[in-house]
């Protein structure tokens, strides 16, 4: 998917955001935004996809900040709130006949942790109710094609922080069912997403066969960054799983077939490029 006209003003709004909460140095959050726009100048003429150019973007901030996490508070946070609220959830899922349609919707609505994304609001203290109110609302629902791939070698791609929290539950779901389950995660922190120590305490460890990660903390996947094992696996995969926006940025021209994006549409430009509403929730498989 390519950067939209709208992706800019997103992009800018992160930016300024992370910088805020690392640093009250106004010079230092000015050449951050500086050096921001720099990168989104020269690239978004290019037309790249937007995923790949906020990486570099956010890189380029991280280094101005002179930080590695900005965001460690804020995924600390979504990880308590999803755990609080998980064994709810898990309860919720294993009263329905189809448990791994259940766990599916389960961690697409867990995609709304997502913190710095224009317009869209995480629902931390109310997230039950959230949960119930979405639930079963998939605009797009392939899961049970999804679930039949899931009996050979799956490939899962995580994306936020606390979303990983309910992640396992449909991680635990396809390895019932599956010959093996790798799961990655970003290799270095980069902005709410869940790296391998997000990955330890939300459990994936003792449910995946192993898990893996994307090599330099790319948002999404960029496949000249990704470590040769990461590779292999995800061109050999029956299906990849494909959680969240970024994942979706990055492959939804790929040759790395087929995919299950999986994903609740936070904003317009991705919305519109899966021909749905934001907000809606999808379970969408391509072949």
């Amino acid at each position: 998917m390519k950067i939209s006209p709208q992706c800019p003003a997103c992009l800018l709004n992160r930016v300024y955001m992370e910088s805020s909460i690392a640093t009250e140095d106004e010079e230092k959050i000015n050449r951050a935004v500086e050096e921001a726009i720099k990168i989104l100048a020269k690239r978004f003429p290019e037309r790249g996809i937007n995923a790949v150019i906020a990486t570099e973007m956010h890189r380029k901030v991280y280094e101005v900040l002179g930080v590695e996490d900005p965001y460690k508070k804020l995924k600390d946070r979504a990880n308590e709130v999803a755990l609080r609220f998980l064994p709810a959830i898990r309860d919720f899922v294993e009263k329905h006949d189809d448990r791994f349609r259940a766990a599916a919707i389960a961690a697409i609505i867990g995609n709304t942790f997502d913190y710095g994304v224009m317009g869209h609001e995480v629902a931390e203290e109310s997230f039950m109710e959230y949960f119930k109110k979405q639930f079963s609302k998939l605009v797009i629902d392939h899961t049970p094609e999804i679930k039949e791939l899931c009996s050979g070698k799956v490939v899962y791609l995580t994306d936020n922080a606390g979303e990983i929290v309910f992640d396992t539950l449909l991680m635990a779901e396809i390895k019932k069912i599956c010959e093996k389950l790798t799961v990655v995660v970003r290799g270095k922190p980069i902005l709410s997403d869940a790296t391998l120590s997000d990955a330890k305490l939300a459990g994936v460890d003792r449910i995946a066969d192993e898990v893996l990660t994307n090599g330099e903390g790319a948002i999404g996947i960029i496949e000249e960054e990704l470590p040769a094992e990461t590779l292999e696996r995800l061109e050999n995969a029956d299906v990849i799983m494909a959680k969240g926006m970024a994942n979706y940025e990055c492959l939804s021209d790929s040759w790395f077939k087929p995919i299950a994006f999986m994903l609740t549409a936070k904003c317009g430009p991705v919305a519109k490029d899966i021909g749905v509403e934001v907000g809606d929730m999808i379970a969408m498989l391509r072949l």
